[in-house]
């Protein structure tokens, strides 16, 4: 696992084309999301969370899923609140992992998981992360998460054999990751 503090977009510029396998990531909704880097980066598979305002692929989707957040009582005087986060996913052609050595129900593209821990925001619950990685990366496979945060993407490419570059602008998230992950 390697961790780096920098600006994602200034990274990519940096790194070879194709030199990544995959992108799985939670980046910030509405910030720019450097998708032609990121593209050109990743051989594989390249896949996000977003709101449903949001577009980070560019309208280049092969598939969609779904997470149904825990309810929360935040933020309802203006309107309705929103608990289903949108999964965005690019497979390209050079390296289309799909595996399917899981029970059926882990490919509804619905998920559920609960969230598991207090945080700075809403952290993304191990168990799906874990099944994310091991649906769309291999073992020896390359992951980067371009918008680390807590490292919950890192945790899971550890725990089931992938190698995986963490990156995020803020110091403070990278120590963390260091130290939850040493």
């Amino acid at each position: 696992m390697k961790l780096i503090c920098s600006d994602a977009y200034e990274w990519a510029k940096t790194v070879p084309d194709k030199s990544i396998d995959h992108i799985i990531t939670d980046y910030e909704y509405g910030a720019y999301f450097p998708f032609d880097e990121f593209v050109r980066i990743c051989k594989g598979t390249i896949l996000t969370f977003c709101s449903e305002k949001d577009n980070p692929l560019q309208g280049n989707i092969t598939e969609r899923a779904y997470w149904i957040k825990t309810p929360s009582t935040k933020n309802y005087k203006k309107r309705l609140g929103r608990f289903v986060e949108h999964i965005h996913i690019l497979k390209q052609d050079e390296y289309d992992v799909f595996n399917t050595n899981l029970h059926w129900s882990n490919y509804t593209g619905v998920f559920t998981d609960l969230v598991e821990e207090k945080g700075w925001y809403w952290k993304k619950p191990p168990s799906l992360m874990e099944r994310l990685v091991r649906i769309y990366t291999n073992p020896g496979d390359t992951v980067l998460d371009p918008y680390c945060g807590y490292g919950t993407t890192l945790e899971a490419c550890s725990k089931w054999g992938r190698e995986s570059i963490g990156i995020d602008i803020d110091q403070e998230r990278i120590d963390y990751c260091k130290e939850k992950l040493k």
